[in-house]
């Protein structure tokens, strides 16, 4: 069973609340906005999956990049709405247009900033440009685990906590695993969830 008994051990992927069996794990704010996950201990069965995929718990080795590159969007008006050079919507366009998914965070009608997808070049807008607190990862892990299933490609974007989250998760064929593309940005630290939304309403 998944226990915080100190926030640091947790990095909020909620890979954990989508693998439970049971459905008796669920993503509860703290005070500053933050998600933690919250086991209802009387429907549990101590089944230990939870655990098993916990990238905080499991960490994976350490391994230098192959190869690395610099690069930027030759589109100006791309690159003027992006906060890093445009790159991932020039990744994300390629993969629509083969007939795949994208995974990005964007903001709800109630300026939450949660994980989602898009099927359609337009969609990419919404998960341009920084947002600087923590996403709700929502059921993102099991929509792109359907995708993969079905043959089409998924970029998944987030943090790497959000993506070992995923990683960790994702229990899948070889073949399918190369279906998926991630793509990972920095985080130096999240801004407090609470205040954010109480300044952008």
């Amino acid at each position: 069973m998944i226990t915080i008994s100190d926030k640091k051990d947790c990095c909020g992927c909620a890979a954990c609340v989508q693998k439970c069996p049971k459905h008796c794990i669920s993503m509860v704010e703290d005070s500053e906005g933050f998600l933690y996950p919250s086991v209802n201990t009387e429907q549990c069965i101590e089944c230990g999956i939870c655990e098993k995929v916990c990238p905080m718990r499991n960490i994976s080795e350490k391994r230098l990049p192959l190869k690395s590159y610099a690069a930027y969007t030759s589109d100006d008006r791309i690159r003027y709405r992006s906060s890093s050079g445009g790159i991932f919507y020039e990744i994300a366009k390629n993969i629509i247009a083969d007939g795949g998914v994208v995974f990005g965070a964007k903001f709800d009608e109630k300026w939450q900033v949660i994980m989602a997808y898009t099927e359609c070049e337009d969609g990419i807008f919404d998960f341009m440009g920084s947002k600087y607190v923590q996403a709700n990862v929502c059921a993102t892990f099991q929509e792109a685990e359907s995708f993969l299933k079905a043959n089409r490609k998924v970029l998944y974007t987030g943090t790497p906590c959000q993506i070992a989250g995923l990683k960790k998760y994702l229990i899948i064929p070889i073949l399918l695993q190369l279906m998926l593309v991630v793509m990972e940005f920095l985080v130096l630290r999240s801004g407090e969830c609470t205040w954010m939304r109480s300044v952008l309403m």
